[in-house]
């Protein structure tokens, strides 16, 4: 236990691991004096006002685990360092990292002169010679006087390192006067400090905002340090590399966000591959002041990024904001800017440089211009969606002439006139249940139900939905939260892509699925041991063929399973696990599929059947989907049997026993 001002001096880097409490005392790491752990060091007061005192920049604590409740000073008022890494010196090959700041304060306002008032926090190692598997830093409550980076650092050492991934939150009251960077930082000309993918998130409450005052001699030369989040890392004579960096900015105060990374001299490289910026909700876009998908360089020019996505996400509502920034220069590759769920008129915001924007079907949104874009993408699901104008140009007289790509499900139509962008979804996309009208010959054990699909408002919160997407699971056997999405119109269904995988199995080698039609998921009461005669009301183009024998109707099973309801032709062949398309509203079978008629498309289910995924007796449920199948294009001749998706259908029941599974 340390009592009084003591000094505290170990180069034992296998100690392990290390606790001190400070207990309202001094810690003296004054010259090059470290605290070293080999496996995690904490250090903390729980009682009184600790501090640490760091009269060099060497001095610091390695194998960081927690370091809280004290305050970092100096040899005078002016001055003040501390490293806090998050490796220990003698790092193990492939090893992970977690460390926390909480609590740690240094002395001073934004008007004192923060050039010698130095606390640095750093995820990875410190001339450490051996490569990570991760590093995560979570900072809240404490004033960095410095900079926080998620990578390793090389400082003396001669040797690359790299960390495969790092995660940096900067939280709650948390306050940085100079940078937050994704990467590390190398100073050593021909070293490289890489990191595989970054990811920073900057929270609300926290304050990186560029105004703290860094002049030291008299002049303030450390713009490019003032106020950013890189999503790269620092170089300053080496290199650093980040492959994909990715920064979340969800409240707080950042004053610039940067996808790529820093240099300091024209020599060095802080290169990044693919950078993604994320501004989320109204706190996020409010947070930031200038956003720019490149780097920054403090002499020269800054390494470009290869290629960049900047993406506003889940903006309800007009924020009220001071005017923001959004430049996509700094690329080699190009610079998309995404509205995901923006409904907003953010026409305030200055937009440059853009390659690409993309537009989701969950969005309307108003901007100035186009920022030099010269394409526009459209996707998302707009299923029943009635004509909307998703994309609105303020200033129409300066929007260039664009290509659209369409890239979403069931829109109809969509019209571009350079001053607003309107789509329409397909006025069919939502098969309804409804109860069926059978024919009198119907067997007996066959009765007509109405059924209830599972669905939410299509404006639901992501919240709501995630929860209803739960209960949803919970109550069909087999049918996982991933399973399972929410549609455009509020009903849950499973996805596409996971009815498109897994009817896959039921294709002919020569035949592929072009199109998947999840239908909602549906549960329906039945007395015990019935089969259940459900019904959708669709119309026959979302039926996918002209013949009512050859429609695909889909049933998954989950797990990656699938198999297929057996069309029945009359009444006499109601039977579990069988389908017939009747005219809606009627008891008749329909001989043929027209596009623009409404049909009826029977299901039968029998409770506690293989078909039957809910758990309960007397009651059905089920996850169907219709698909549509062509031919792939020749490649060449074949000898055998070539029967394609029909020929599996009559040989449906033979299949059938390799995807059982017996209701619990």
């Amino acid at each position: 236990m340390l009592s009084g001002d003591h000094t505290w001096n170990t180069t034992d880097a296998a100690k392990s691991p290390v606790e001190i409490d400070l207990k309202g005392y001094t810690l003296d790491l004054s010259g090059s004096a470290k605290v070293i752990s080999g496996d995690g060091v904490t250090v903390t007061s729980t009682s009184g006002d600790a501090k640490i005192k760091g009269t060099s920049s060497l001095a610091g604590i390695s194998g960081a685990k927690l370091v809280s409740n004290f305050e970092i000073i100096g040899a005078t008022s002016a001055d003040g360092y501390l490293w806090v890494v998050g490796a220990k010196k003698e790092a193990v090959e492939g090893a992970s990292t977690d460390l926390t700041v909480r609590n740690v304060t240094m002395a001073g306002g934004k008007s004192d002169d923060w050039r010698s008032k130095q606390f640095k926090i750093a995820g990875g190692g410190w001339n450490t010679a051996v490569d990570l598997s991760s590093a995560t830093v979570t900072v809240e409550d404490s004033i960095v006087g410095h900079s926080v980076y998620g990578g390793s650092m090389i400082l003396t050492s001669t040797t690359g390192v790299s960390v495969d991934k790092t995660l940096v939150n900067i939280n709650s009251g948390a306050k940085v006067v100079r940078s937050v960077y994704g990467g590390g930082e190398s100073r050593k000309a021909d070293t490289i400090s890489t990191v595989g993918q970054s990811h920073i998130i900057v929270n609300k409450g926290a304050s990186i905002p560029g105004t703290y005052s860094i002049k030291g001699n008299g002049e303030d030369d450390k713009l490019t340090e003032k106020g950013y989040v890189y999503g790269g890392g620092n170089a300053e004579g080496g290199i650093s590399h980040v492959k994909n960096a990715i920064i979340e900015i969800k409240g707080g105060t950042v004053a610039h966000v940067r996808g790529g990374g820093r240099i300091e001299t024209a020599a060095s490289v802080s290169s990044v591959d693919v950078a993604e910026i994320r501004l989320i909700g109204e706190e996020g876009l409010k947070a930031v002041s200038d956003v720019k998908a490149g780097g920054e360089a403090a002499t020269g020019e800054a390494t470009p990024v290869g290629s960049a996505t900047i993406e506003l996400y889940d903006i309800p509502k007009t924020p009220v904001m001071a005017g923001v920034t959004i430049d996509g220069s700094g690329t080699e590759k190009g610079t998309t800017l995404k509205f995901t769920r923006v409904k907003a008129d953010l026409s305030a915001l200055t937009i440059s440089s853009m390659d690409i924007l993309v537009v989701d079907s969950g969005s309307k949104v108003t901007i100035n211009d186009l920022g030099g874009a010269k394409t526009i993408m459209v996707t998302g699901d707009f299923n029943k969606m009635p004509a909307t104008n998703i994309l609105t140009i303020k200033n129409a007289a300066i929007a260039a002439k664009v290509d659209v790509i369409i890239a979403a499900d069931n829109l109809k139509e969509y019209k571009w006139d350079n001053g607003s962008l309107m789509v329409m979804g397909r006025d069919s996309g939502v098969a309804e249940p409804v109860k069926p009208e059978l024919p009198k010959d119907t067997p007996a054990e066959v009765k007509p139900v109405e059924a209830k699909i599972y669905a939410v408002a299509p404006d639901a919160t992501p919240a709501e939905k995630n929860n209803v997407i739960r209960d949803t699971s919970e109550k069909l056997e087999g049918i996982s939260s991933g399973d399972l999405v929410v549609d455009a119109s509020g009903a849950i269904t499973v996805k596409a892509e996971t009815v498109r995988n897994a009817a896959s199995s039921l294709v002919a080698y020569n035949e592929t699925i072009t199109k998947v039609g999840p239908l909602p998921v549906f549960s329906a009461e039945v007395a015990k041991a019935q089969t259940a005669a459900v019904a959708y009301k669709i119309k026959g183009k979302d039926l996918y063929a002209t013949d009512p024998s050859k429609i695909n109707v889909i049933k998954y099973l989950g797990s990656g399973e699938a198999a297929r309801f057996v069309y029945a032709a009359a009444a006499a062949d109601f039977a579990d696990e069988s389908y017939t398309v009747m005219l809606h509203g009627t008891s008749t079978i329909a001989d043929s599929i027209a596009a623009d008629t409404e049909y009826d498309l029977v299901l039968f289910i029998k409770d506690g059947g293989r078909f039957d995924l809910d758990k309960a007796d007397a009651v059905v449920a089920d996850p169907p989907a219709v698909v549509q199948t062509e031919k792939k294009a020749s490649g060449g001749s074949s000898s055998g049997c070539n029967g394609g998706f029909g020929a599996l259908l009559l040989l449906g029941a033979a299949m059938l026993p390799l995807v059982y599974r017996k209701k619990r």
